[in-house]
């Protein structure tokens, strides 16, 4: 008995009733293939999308390998103050000391504009009772490297001006036993910043910009909390480099330290604009 299918919705014969029985079974079986194979690439392709893409809608850009912005040093610095660690460690004794760095200078110039006369070198430079010094002058690759063993003989402002003249730059760290830390620097016959405490100072907006990642790493806030941080006078020696682009080692230290001293005044600085 055979079957009578009934009329398509137009009214005319449905497509099936022109099918042979093995065409219709291949049809049947090249569709669910199709529905099998579509299924598997919907589902690939949600185990690949990431989870805050399907519910942004927008991709998420991976950071993860992303250097470090270039406009900040490592660790704020601290790979160059743990370098000026070891060179004050090479200090004989680092609890009275003047270390000036001038860029771009010979020694003759920085001792004229210091007062150091190099005729007259001198033994012991506390024998003056401190109306007198001595410097010790080195020359070091990019310029001069000074040293002052009081703590008392450290150049005034407007000596400080005046090295940095003519496109040269210079910066002063000093520490002496009245434990009184000061840090200066000029470049171009400008100052860029000086204080005779300079880890105590109230407004530190007064720091320049390359200066505050290495000034806020000893920066002492009277009205907040103890800051315990690296040593204060590397940290100058560390803002001396940024300022002149001097790199000063431990050998240039042992070397200068060990030099000759020549008499120069004493109690020049006291905060004035004098030199």
């Amino acid at each position: 008995m055979s079957t009578v299918r009934p009329p398509s919705r137009s009214g005319a014969p449905g497509v099936g009733a022109f099918l042979s029985g093995p065409l219709r079974h291949l049809l049947c079986f090249i569709a669910v293939g199709a529905l099998i194979v579509s299924s598997g690439c919907s589902a690939g392709s949600d185990e690949a999308v990431d989870p805050a893409v399907k519910e942004s809608g927008s991709p998420v850009p991976d950071t993860s390998s992303a250097p470090a912005s270039p406009s900040a040093p490592p660790d704020g610095g601290g790979d160059r103050v743990a370098h000026y660690e070891q060179v004050v460690a090479a200090i004989p004794d680092p609890e009275s000391i003047t270390l000036l760095v001038v860029a771009g200078a010979d020694r003759a110039e920085v001792a004229q504009v210091l007062g150091v006369d190099l005729q007259a070198p001198i033994e012991d430079a506390w024998a003056g009772e401190l109306t007198m010094t001595g410097w010790a002058l080195l020359d070091v690759p990019g310029g001069v490297l000074g040293f002052e063993p009081t703590g008392y003989g450290d150049p005034a402002l407007g000596a400080l001006r005046r090295l940095s003249a003519d496109g040269r730059a210079a910066a002063v760290a000093r520490t002496n036993i009245d434990a009184i830390e000061r840090f200066g620097a000029a470049r171009g016959g400008a100052l860029v910043f000086d204080d005779d405490e300079y880890v105590y100072i109230e407004d530190p907006a007064r720091v320049p910009a390359e200066l505050r990642p290495l000034f806020d790493l000893v920066w002492d806030d009277l009205e907040g909390d103890l800051v315990v941080g690296p040593d204060s006078f590397a940290v100058a020696l560390a803002m001396g480099e940024v300022v002149t682009g001097v790199v000063l080692t431990a050998e240039d230290i042992a070397a200068v330290t060990e030099a000759q001293l020549y008499a120069a005044p004493s109690l020049v600085y006291a905060g004035t604009d004098g030199g």
